[in-house]
């Protein structure tokens, strides 16, 4: 029953995420799926060990399919560098069993998201009075 509201509490801020909260959202899923993929390695399940690398590399495909070069210039150009550096070191671990390939992606996905986190902390409106 829990799981049941924590999806809930999952689709509903989804819904009412900002684009910047959304991006968030998205690092969380795949650092969440990488870290789960690296157990599953660990355990020699590969099914479960394929669907969460799948999952995660769909995120980061997603990711990098939307980013705009001509408008984002240097930076999406990096983004877009980084991205397909994780997609390979998750194809390579999948591949492979390999829970060390994960180690890079999960630290650039883990630094992006809390970059991505502070944007997003500061386009926030701030309340009339509060300090």
């Amino acid at each position: 029953m829990i799981t049941q509201y924590a999806r809930q509490y999952e689709q509903t801020q989804v819904v009412t995420s900002s684009g910047l909260q959304l991006v968030v959202l998205l690092y969380d899923g795949a650092i969440q799926s990488l870290e789960i993929a690296k157990r599953e390695i660990r355990a020699k399940n590969i099914r479960e060990k394929a669907r969460h690398l799948g999952r995660a590399i769909a995120i980061i495909g997603e990711l990098n399919s939307v980013l705009d070069l001509e408008q984002g210039g240097e930076i999406a150009r990096s983004l877009r560098r980084l991205y397909d550096y994780m997609l390979m070191e998750m194809v390579e671990a999948n591949a492979r069993n390999n829970e060390q390939k994960l180690e890079g992606p999960l630290r650039c996905l883990s630094t992006l998201r809390e970059a991505w986190r502070e944007v997003a902390n500061q386009q926030q409106p701030r309340l009339v009075g509060a300090r």
